[in-house]
Parts: structure tokens; C-alpha cells; sequence
């Protein structure tokens, strides 16, 4: 779609260019991003909305001071960009509480390469919304990424009655990540990135703050240790990795920015064999290879259509 041209959607799009800065920098965030199942899984039980909750709030917190500093962002928000902010904050928050719950009943690894059947999730919800047509290259990406994380998670796939819990949040938190990209993709309106996630992030903590009082979940109680991983959570893989998504999201097709997040599921499980002893097993490695080149795929043919511009 030529930069510039509204689609049906009546949403002004940008070009399909991209720029090596960008991608670089995506993939600085996923780096960051994929500590963030090492850090859930350090603070074991703790419930899943306790720490959705602070994830979120830290992030708005440290935001805060950068959202009101000039005249720009003191402006009035008008009434469609709340609704999209509204839409924005309950996904994020929805994809947090399934995918952090899924890591407490299933393996890293499983939670990880299901939650990253998000391309798919994204490219239809492109395509239904966006009318955004991923080439043909990108959809063989997309499908190699896809056998990839088959190859890795066939042997546990819905084994235990808790993992098959497990997997399937994982799946729902696919689709609700998927969602929310594609809001960051439409909704800024001209609102400054900090702004928009200052209230994106603030929205969300509020939609689970009101959930933990519904269920008279006690989120006040934390230990000093579990402290110490909620910090890093919030500042770490939610306010400079998904800050991150965002502001890529502005400048690629989402479908794009989620191929990117495939990487995160090897990097990630990676760490757990290090870190949590969570050894994948062989097939990790053929898998991870096809997952990988989906990837390099995906940039190959963004950084292709650059320069064909």
C-alpha cells in the first residue's frame, strides 16, 4: 500500500519501507523481551495477576514524568483515540495474565513456541482489518516458523492435564498479542509514543487492579525477593521490550514485527536450559534452525523492499 493511502479500514498507512535502524532496533527489544519468561518463572507461585499488575504499574510509573512535559502532551485525547486506548490496555492486559498463567503450568519452552503462533494470528487480523497482504515470501516464513515451533513442542504438546492448560493460554495470549499490535498499528492518532503508553500501560494496570479486588486477591503481599524480579519485569522486558513493539509497530506491518518475535522462543529457551535446567530436547535444535531462518527470511524480504523503493 503506497505511504500515505487510506485503507478500507479509512486508516492512514505508512510505506512498506523499511529502514535498517528500525529492525536493528526491534530486535535490541526482543533481546530485552526474551528475559521475561526467566524472570516469571523466578517468582514462582506468585499469582499471575499479582504480577501482571506490577509489570504494568512500574512501567506506567516510570513513564509518567515523560508523558505531561510539554504542551503537545498535555493536549485533550479525543473520543476514538480512548476507545483504541481502552482496546489497547484490556488486550495487553488479557495477553500478560494468559501468558504469564501458561508459564506456571507448562514448560518455558512450550509456553514460548505456542505463544509465537502469534504471525499467524497477526496476519489474519491484518488482512481482515488492514487489508495488508504479506507477500509470498513472508508467508513461507511464516509457515517455516510454524513447523519449527511444531517440531520443538510435538513430544509434550497437551501432555499433563496442567500443561494442557498451560499450552492453551499460551495459544490465547498469541492471539491477544496479535490483537494488540494491531491496535498500536491504528491508534496513536498522532498521540507521542510515551503518551500513548504511558495510558496504554495505565489502563491495563487498572483493569487488572480492579480484577484483583473482584477476587479479593491479596496483591499487596510479595516477598522482598519477588520485589527484586517485578522491577526488572517492569522496567526491563515490558517497558523497553514492548515499548519497543509499539514503536516498530508504527513502522512495519505488524505481521512483520511478529515474525521478528519469533526469535524470542529460541532465545528464551535457551536461557531456561542455562538458567532453570529446562533442557529442550533434540529436536529444539532443527526446529529452532527452521524458526530462525523464517526470521532472516522475514528482514531479508522487509530489507529487499527497501531498497526497491
Amino acid at each position: 500500500m503506497p505511504a500515505g493511502q487510506i485503507n478500507p479500514a479509512g486508516i492512514v498507512m505508512q510505506s512498506e519501507k523499511q529502514n535498517p535502524k528500525t529492525v536493528f532496533i526491534l530486535f535490541i527489544g526482543i533481546l530485552v523481551i526474551s528475559w521475561s519468561s526467566i524472570l516469571i518463572r523466578m517468582m514462582g507461585d506468585l499469582h499471575p495477576l499479582t504480577i501482571t499488575f506490577y509489570r504494568l504499574i512500574f512501567s506506567s510509573l516510570f513513564l509518567l514524568p515523560f508523558s505531561f512535559r510539554n504542551k503537545r502532551n498535555r493536549l485533550p485525547i479525543s473520543f476514538r483515540n480512548i476507545r483504541f486506548l481502552l482496546a489497547a490496555g484490556v488486550f495487553l492486559a488479557l495477553h500478560f495474565y494468559t501468558w504469564i498463567y501458561s508459564l506456571q503450568l507448562t514448560t518455558v519452552g512450550n509456553s514460548i513456541f505456542l505463544e509465537s503462533t502469534h504471525p499467524l494470528f497477526a496476519w489474519l487480523l491484518s488482512l481482515w482489518f488492514l487489508k495488508e497482504k504479506a507477500g509470498r515470501d513472508l508467508l513461507w516464513a511464516g509457515l517455516a516458523g510454524l513447523a519449527g515451533m511444531f517440531i520443538i513442542t510435538s513430544n509434550n504438546l497437551f501432555g499433563a492435564a496442567s500443561a494442557f492448560a498451560g499450552d492453551g493460554l499460551a495459544l490465547v495470549s498469541a492471539f491477544f498479542i496479535a490483537a494488540y499490535l494491531i491496535i498500536a498499528r491504528v491508534s496513536r492518532g498522532g498521540l507521542p509514543i510515551l503518551r500513548y503508553l504511558f495510558w496504554v500501560y495505565s489502563i491495563a494496570a487498572g483493569f487488572i487492579l480492579i480484577t484483583l479486588f473482584l477476587l479479593h486477591i491479596p496483591f499487596w503481599s510479595v516477598s522482598a525477593n519477588d520485589w527484586k524480579w517485578l522491577i526488572l519485569l517492569g522496567l526491563g522486558p515490558n517497558l523497553i521490550g514492548h515499548s519497543v513493539l509499539n514503536w516498530a509497530a508504527q513502522r512495519m506491518p505488524v505481521y512483520r514485527v511478529n515474525l521478528a518475535l519469533l526469535s524470542e522462543s529460541v532465545l528464551a529457551t535457551i536461557y531456561a536450559a542455562v538458567l532453570l535446567a529446562e533442557i529442550p530436547p533434540l529436536s529444539f535444535y532443527p526446529g529452532a534452525g527452521l524458526i530462525l531462518a523464517a526470521v532472516y527470511l522475514g528482514i531479508k524480504n522487509a530489507m529487499k523492499a527497501n531498497k526497491n523503493i
